[in-house]
């Protein structure tokens, strides 16, 4: 029997109700007599709740069950969890290589491919389906409305962009963009986004370093929060986190002071 563990529709966080309903049925018969297969393709998205209910699971599991659990970012996953598994890191062809498998199997400018996979970490996959329609075309809105944004002033029209099922992923990049105007603004010319080179160099001459690194941490404390507290009110907290932006923004405003 094989079981795929994903969050439900319109939530991005794996909760208990869904480990409690495939880790009651490792307990029956497989169908077939053979074994049990649970597969969670991204196993950040575990409350601590689901974790901790999937810990007890692992640490004496039904005869014959076998858990494949993908982690991203394994430092986000209970200390307890891991040490209950056996870690494999997949190391990504490189990027060469990885541009080449994409441009066989999809008509894109280069830059777009590069970017597409830098901001998959170089998995040449996971690349190949953020170049799909669907998934790119909010990357372009997104950049489009940033754009819009740091003319007009109005970072509150980002909200219909960010506010989606899928927030974590384009906060993750419009983190990236800020990240790039950082390094712009020292010189570097390694970009995760060398499609968007205009907003990028946009961002870096309108918005002052202090600036660009309090949105970006504010940005990923933001991410942080929808992908573990669940039943957090989405837009309430991106409409808080776009207001306090466009705040950063205002001459004299007081920055929050980093504790790295």
């Amino acid at each position: 029997d094989y079981y795929t563990l994903v969050p439900e529709k319109g939530k991005s966080a794996l909760g208990i109700d869904a480990v409690r309903g495939i880790t009651e049925k490792l307990y029956e018969r497989a169908r077939l007599g053979g074994a049990k297969v649970v597969w969670i393709n991204d196993a950040t998205l575990l409350t601590d709740a689901a974790a901790n209910a999937l810990l007890k699971t692992l640490e004496e599991p039904p005869e014959n069950t076998w858990f494949f659990l993908a982690c991203p970012e394994p430092a986000r996953l209970l200390a307890t969890l891991r040490s209950r598994c056996f870690s494999y890191h997949l190391t990504p062809p490189s990027e060469a290589w990885a541009l080449g498998w994409l441009a066989r199997e999809v008509t894109m400018s280069q830059e777009a491919l590069l970017a597409a996979l830098r901001l998959s970490a170089n998995a040449p996959a996971a690349a190949l389906e953020l170049l799909q329609e669907a998934n790119w075309a909010p990357r372009q809105q997104l950049c489009q409305a940033l754009a819009s944004a740091l003319t007009s002033g109005d970072w509150l029209s980002l909200l219909p962009v960010l506010n989606h099922e899928q927030a974590p992923v384009r906060l993750h990049w419009l983190a990236s963009l800020l990240l790039d105007a950082q390094k712009r603004q020292q010189g570097i010319t390694l970009l995760s986004n060398p499609d968007a080179w205009t907003l990028v160099n946009q961002l870096a001459q309108t918005l002052s370093g202090p600036r660009l690194e309090a949105i970006t941490r504010d940005v990923s404390a933001c991410r942080e929060q929808l992908l573990s507290v669940v039943g957090v009110n989405r837009e309430l907290l991106l409409t808080e986190r776009l207001l306090r932006w466009e705040h950063y923004l205002q001459p004299g405003a007081v920055l929050p002071v980093s504790h790295l």
